[in-house]
């Protein structure tokens, strides 16, 4: 499984229990505002790895095509970037047996 799709379904778990949540009618205020809170974080997740993702596919697809061409220097620190981002998603998911130990790599020294 890679990251996109750990993520995607992570996603998708966490979407489904809080509109679990939000079907309970015992619901406190504070408890419906950050369910809805969580709905619209995931949302913003999904976007982000579009994004993301969009990037990476550019960056592999300009590599493909011209691998010695001038202005592929910025390859290796877009392929760079886009990796680390996905790995600071998957972060909070740290503890699901699917969780690679690789994704917490930061580029830190």
């Amino acid at each position: 499984m890679d990251i996109v799709e750990f993520l995607s379904e992570r996603i998708t778990e966490d979407e489904a229990a809080a509109r679990k949540l939000l079907s309970d009618r015992t619901l406190s205020k504070s408890g419906q505002w950050y369910e809805n809170r969580l709905l619209l974080e995931c949302a913003a997740k999904r976007r982000i790895i579009g994004i993301i993702e969009a990037a990476r596919q550019t960056a592999l697809a300009t590599l493909v095509s011209n691998p010695y061409g001038d202005g592929s220097q910025w390859i290796p620190e877009a392929l760079e970037w886009t990796t680390l981002s996905l790995n600071a998603l998957a972060l909070p998911y740290a503890d699901h047996p699917d969780f690679e130990q690789d994704w917490l790599t930061t580029g830190r020294a």
